[in-house]
């Protein structure tokens, strides 16, 4: 067996890339690497007993010569007997229509391609002609652009189809671009040249032609030494994403208020993981969305002492609940709590943002009303004279210079300070129900009842109740 096809075949037994049964559809450019990669699997598929076709992207970038490309790929599976699917797309006007830049919107076209075509013909596999070469220059790119672990381990030799029922593999991973071509010249597979590749306009291209011949000079076995170092930091990623996945198993939950869905760690938690898997918990509690300045400011976040602390981030917004971190979608840092409702006598009125029901009736006050903190411990339901109401009541949102006095309590106190005893979380409370009436807060919900307008047995009261929606 060639050289090559054996350094293929094992490192696809190394990670199961190959199956047993099925079918396996390989992307073909045309190109070198593409062209090796058929051949290849096609030799390799007689002795697994999978089959082979191939699938080509027009993506339109270059006139004659994408259509030249189409046409040689076509022409050789042709000849091979080898089944071929074709498909092509206006990337400028998805690249447009998407923000992306030409390279990330072809990407996307190109791959969803493959995937539908894979699902269509039951192909299990998609397979790339990514060679050591280019893992290489990923790597650089990555480090050009300050990656960590996860960008240094190199293009993945797996990978699961997001939302697919096929898999990605990467079977050349180990096999350099020479070797390619030396396969080809001894099979006599001819391949097609892409003009662009020699345009320095492409990052890719600029640390092709300029950075790794420098490196090759340094190490001429460059690519296999990188090839090495990132299936160690691969390994290690591994590892340390594992550890911090099982933190957020067992120590994240529900955050951030009002059924929100947001989730949440102990701050404590996190600064007591090792710093590799604590950044790592943060990215994925995110979403992936951080940055390593986003992930180093969430943690200053984790140790500040303020307990209402937060840091607005791309797409999302974290913040402190007292000794909680808490990472909610979407930007800003307060809530604009709920509209406010004028119970009335007979009145059942539905707040939806709080889920709450607010009944009203009026009622003669009995002798088992007791005045003090035995009296309806959650602050649930309250009673008030009428003679002692001012005005029209209504149940709304805290409202800046709010204060009470507390039955059987004390000294009046804003609300401010109240809710910061209470611990109370800051984006929270505005979604406290307040009940007031023309001459200030009477009740706050969960938290207490004023003095200001006792009932006492006997005396008409006026009774306001809280209830979940069910």
């Amino acid at each position: 067996m060639p050289e090559l096809l054996k350094k293929i075949l094992d490192f696809s037994d190394e990670y199961s890339m190959l199956p047993e049964t099925g079918s396996v559809l390989v992307c073909v450019s045309g190109g070198a690497d593409s062209m090796c990669l058929l051949e290849a699997l096609l030799d390799i598929s007689r002795e697994r007993g999978f089959t082979v076709s191939a699938a080509h992207f027009n993506h339109g970038l270059r006139g004659e010569e994408s259509l030249r490309d189409e046409a040689f790929v076509r022409e050789h599976c042709g000849k091979r007997g080898t089944p071929y699917y074709s498909g092509g797309g206006d990337v400028r006007a998805y690249a447009s229509m998407s923000g992306q830049g030409l390279e990330a919107a072809a990407r996307d076209m190109r791959y969803g391609f493959f995937y539908e075509v894979a699902e269509r013909t039951g192909a299990t596999r998609v397979a790339t002609a990514h060679t050591a070469d280019d893992n290489a220059e990923t790597i650089v790119m990555n480090l050009a652009r300050g990656a960590g672990a996860n960008g240094l381990s190199g293009i993945p030799p797996v990978r699961r189809a997001q939302g697919r029922t096929v898999t990605v593999i990467r079977p050349m991973l180990r096999v350099s671009r020479d070797e390619v071509l030396r396969f080809l010249s001894v099979r006599g597979v001819s391949f097609v040249e892409d003009s662009t590749n020699s345009a320095d306009v492409f990052t890719r291209n600029r640390i092709r032609h300029a950075v790794m011949p420098v490196l090759r000079d340094i190490n001429p076995r460059f690519h296999e030494a990188v090839a090495a170092a990132s299936e160690i930091a691969r390994a290690d990623e591994e590892c340390l994403t594992a550890l911090a996945d099982a933190f957020i198993a067992g120590h994240c939950g529900g955050g951030g208020g009002s059924g929100s869905g947001n989730v949440s760690a102990d701050a404590k938690d996190i600064l007591g993981l090792p710093t590799a898997v604590s950044r790592r918990a943060i990215r994925a509690l995110s979403g992936g969305k951080l940055s390593f300045g986003h992930v180093e400011a969430v943690l200053g976040l984790c140790g500040s002492e303020s307990p209402s602390a937060s840091l607005s981030l791309p797409g999302m917004t974290v913040y402190r609940e007292y000794g909680r971190i808490v990472f909610a979608e979407g930007e800003g840092t307060g809530t604009d709590g709920f509209a406010p409702v004028f119970p009335a006598d007979g009145d059942s009125v539905a707040i939806p943002g709080l889920g709450l029901v607010v009944s009203c009736k009026s009622i003669v006050c009995d002798d088992t009303f007791v005045c003090d903190d035995t009296f309806n411990k959650s602050f649930t339901s309250f009673l008030f004279n009428y003679g002692n109401l001012c005005g029209r009541m209504t149940v709304r949102p805290r409202r800046e210079g709010d204060t009470i006095k507390l039955l059987g309590r004390s000294g009046t106190k804003s609300l401010k300070k109240l809710f910061i005893e209470r611990k109370v979380p800051v984006r929270d409370r505005a979604l406290v129900p307040v009940i007031a009436d023309e001459g200030g807060v009477l009740g706050v919900y969960g938290i207490g009842m004023g003095d200001r307008a006792v009932p006492e047995p006997g005396t008409l009261a006026f009774q306001i109740k809280f209830e979940e929606i069910k």
